[in-house]
């Protein structure tokens, strides 16, 4: 089997599932009219680069208290130029799954990162806030967050992430369309 390489020509990290898909998936996948490798191949590899950083920043977070839907909402909570949002607007702006978020805000208020508070025009509806607590917490973790993300991407230099996020903004447009 040829060994992936990546655009610069450098191996990629050895990972079984990834093995099993590239073989898999470009075997059986040319039986199929419109299979494309190399537009299957970015796929492959948007979803494995999804599942490692999930997995990279789930466990960094986890160390402080925190999952990637609670650090999700704390940044919305403290970076929104409203100070109290409905549930359901925090909905609306979550970058991770919104299965449940019911659950997640009573973890949120339950841990005392976030307080729950009746809306006052609409009293079937509640207002989140971030705590001090949650604020601390955010502000403890955020140097650690952010220098990680510059490790991570210290590989590229400005061009570079400039195309990359260029390509990254037109796929997701495909897919959106």
């Amino acid at each position: 089997m040829k060994k992936r390489m990546t655009s610069k020509g450098l191996p990629v990290a050895k990972d079984p599932r990834l093995e099993y898909y590239w073989t898999k998936v470009h075997e059986f996948g040319e039986k199929y009219e419109k299979f494309n490798w190399p537009s299957v191949e970015i796929l492959l590899n948007f979803i494995a680069t999804y599942d490692v950083l999930m997995g990279h920043f789930s466990k960094r977070m986890s160390a402080y208290g925190l999952s990637p839907a609670m650090f999700n909402v704390l940044m919305i909570l403290s970076r929104g130029s409203e100070k109290k949002f409905k549930q359901h607007d925090i909905s609306k702006l979550l970058l991770v799954s919104r299965a449940n978020v019911t659950g997640l805000m009573n973890t949120l208020v339950r841990k005392g990162l976030a307080k729950r508070e009746p809306d006052e025009k609409d009293h079937r509806a509640w207002r989140i806030t971030i705590t001090e607590k949650g604020k601390t917490l955010l502000e403890t973790y955020l140097p650690h967050h952010y220098a990680e993300v510059f490790r991570i991407f210290s590989g590229f230099n400005p061009a570079e992430k400039k195309e990359l996020n260029r390509l990254i903004c037109k796929f997701t447009q495909g897919v959106a369309q």
